[in-house]
């Protein structure tokens, strides 16, 4: 089943770069570019073009080995000449619309365990593996984070209204919350994000919080900056980010463009700390924020494994080429 497909000015070469990612990623666009111009064979595809602009045909051989390809109409990847899968921000499989409710619940499942053929492949790098990224849950992660060394702010997950009054008094009174999965939301057929924000005395023991679990975290009211730190295999990309007075300066997320950025250097304990977090983690990529507060202590409040970084100017020709060297060698250090 082996057959050579292309991809970009690379001609008709097997790629060894499998690229996992939505149609329109700007991002991953600058380190496809990159990969192009050194000539660097990849085929990018999405899971939502599964199965019905692609096709997956792969057969188990003697020693336990796979062999086959993921292909579309034009290109694709001989699965035994992968060195390197970019699993960055795919979509859900689609199906006919043909198919009952029940036909594509069925066929998700089918989908979703076919494309577990990929983890079985021998000698391929991920970054990040999918499981990995599944498991680098909120409860995980900074239970690694402290476990490396890293400070973390005082934490409670909980649906018990009372335990959140004692944790927030604990805290001197200042406790804030975030959701424990993605920001995105959507109601009423509106979307929107869920940021992080002040919770007030008067809903520390608020019934509704045992409707579902709660993230709460003690504020660092002495908030100097933030810092990004965008991982790349051992390397390390802080920038230092600036949120002038206003929501922003909660959560920078809901203002970018009031931000400023200037060159942050990470302490020995804290580069240390971030590389044994990775290891913990099983992650090869990630972007993680930090609050810098007017001692110059670091304390981690996120890894996000599939985070963004190409909107700072300030690093993203450098962590572009990271990612491209990395791809291109197709192992970690």
């Amino acid at each position: 089943m082996a057959f050579p497909f292309g991809q970009g000015t690379c001609g008709e070469v097997s790629p060894h770069v499998l690229v996992v990612t939505y149609a329109l990623d700007p991002t991953a666009d600058f380190v496809l570019r990159e990969l192009n111009a050194r000539g660097v064979p990849f085929w990018r595809t999405d899971l939502a073009d599964f199965p019905t602009r692609t096709t997956l045909s792969a057969e188990l051989r003697p020693g336990g080995g796979w062999a086959g390809s993921w292909s579309g109409e034009a290109r694709g990847v001989d699965l035994s000449e992968v060195r390197a899968v970019w699993w960055r921000k795919p979509t859900r499989h689609e199906f006919a619309g043909t198919m009952s409710g029940p036909e594509q619940q069925f066929a998700s499942v089918q989908a979703k365990q076919a494309m577990t053929v990929l983890s079985a492949l021998p000698d391929v790098l991920w970054v990040n593996r999918p499981q990995a990224n599944a498991d680098c849950t909120k409860p995980v992660q900074l239970a690694a984070a402290a476990a490396s060394g890293l400070n973390v702010p005082e934490t409670l997950i909980t649906n018990v209204p009372s335990d959140v009054a004692e944790f927030a008094k604990s805290c001197g009174g200042r406790i804030i919350t975030k959701v424990l999965g993605g920001i995105v939301h959507t109601e009423g057929g509106k979307r929107g994000q869920l940021y992080t924000r002040r919770v007030p005395a008067e809903q520390w023991s608020d019934p509704r919080i045992a409707l579902t679990a709660h993230l709460f975290q003690q504020e660092i009211t002495d908030k100097a900056y933030e810092i990004r730190v965008t991982v790349v295999d051992d390397q390390l990309f802080p920038v230092a980010i600036h949120a002038p007075a206003g929501p922003a300066r909660l959560d920078w997320r809901q203002d970018s463009s009031s931000l400023g950025y200037s060159t942050a250097v990470l302490p020995g304990y804290v580069q240390d700390g971030i590389r044994e977090m990775m290891r913990r983690l099983g992650l090869v990529y990630a972007a993680l924020d930090f609050i810098v507060d007017s001692k110059g202590v670091h304390h981690l409040v996120d890894v996000n494994p599939g985070g963004q970084w190409a909107w700072i100017d300030r690093t993203r020709d450098a962590i572009t080429h990271a990612l491209a060297d990395l791809l291109q060698k197709g192992h970690s250090t």
